[in-house]
């Protein structure tokens, strides 16, 4: 069985900036941020984030959210030609770091509080690759 039948569903390959924000998921109040990233690969379920720097001040964005269980990672994709930024609250799942052309970036896999449907995940991929 391949890593791609062993996943929950279709991922898209895409390199789509984001911010992100850590709120409380009661009130969605900010904690810290914003932060900026990268969507490397999205699902309906999850996706994996790249990021250059993971502490906003004193805020570890994935050890001191996964400290918190009332801490939650706000995602805000901003799309060409599209009026308002789209919101998608996660937790972060895993991380690790690497290189990048000689730079320290870290890899952060993240699982959506409520799975985004189809559409909407369709919907971000078509305007991405018609930048």
């Amino acid at each position: 069985m391949n890593s791609e039948e062993l996943r929950r569903s279709h991922r898209y390959t895409d390199f789509l900036p984001i911010s992100i924000t850590v709120r409380k998921d009661v009130d969605l109040s900010q904690i810290a941020g914003p932060l900026s990233a990268r969507i490397i690969d999205v699902s309906n379920h999850g996706a994996c984030l790249l990021l250059t720097q993971i502490m906003i001040q004193s805020y570890h964005v994935f050890h001191s959210t996964r400290e918190d269980e009332s801490a939650v990672l706000a995602l805000n994709i901003t799309l060409p030609s599209y009026p308002d930024p789209i919101e998608i609250l996660s937790r972060p799942v895993w991380l690790n770091s690497t290189k990048l052309d000689d730079i320290k970036v870290f890899k952060m896999g993240v699982d959506f509080d409520n799975k985004i449907d189809n559409n909407l995940l369709l919907f971000i991929n078509k305007h991405i690759n018609n930048k």
